[in-house]
């Protein structure tokens, strides 16, 4: 039994392609609904946590262009006495040499830049595991 080759129409390739793109849309609606409830238990886990906890640790994110005045600021913390704080810098160093290491690291700075610790990939749990 031998069967007869099929011609398709322009009419079939044009099914084919609205069926081809409302599956995209579809999968994307889905993985999306299930991401935003995902973030969602995510967002409740952590309040419940945050509230939970006892321990505050107050962070300062300082990011910016270079030549912006990162290391500068930083510096001026470390060496300041008027806070009365005790400071670690968690540097995540992008390029493959260390240059605001060595300048927070710097003479006088030496005993107050003890708790500078470099990311040189970019990860904390790759660098410090």
């Amino acid at each position: 039994m031998m069967l007869e080759p099929t011609t398709w129409t322009m009419w079939d390739y044009i099914g084919l392609g609205v069926m081809m793109v409302l599956s995209f849309v579809l999968a994307n609606a889905i993985a999306w609904w299930l991401e935003s409830g995902r973030q969602k238990r995510i967002a409740e886990k952590t309040k419940i946590l945050a509230a939970e906890s006892k321990l505050r640790t107050p962070v300062t994110i300082v990011t910016g262009f270079l030549g912006s005045g990162k290391t500068t600021l930083i510096n001026h913390i470390l060496t300041s006495e008027e806070h009365g704080k005790r400071i670690v810098v968690i540097e995540n160093e992008v390029g493959s040499i260390s240059i605001d290491d060595k300048l927070l690291r710097a003479d006088e700075q030496e005993k107050a830049a003890v708790g500078i610790f470099v990311m040189k990939n970019g990860c904390m749990c790759c660098t410090a595991g």
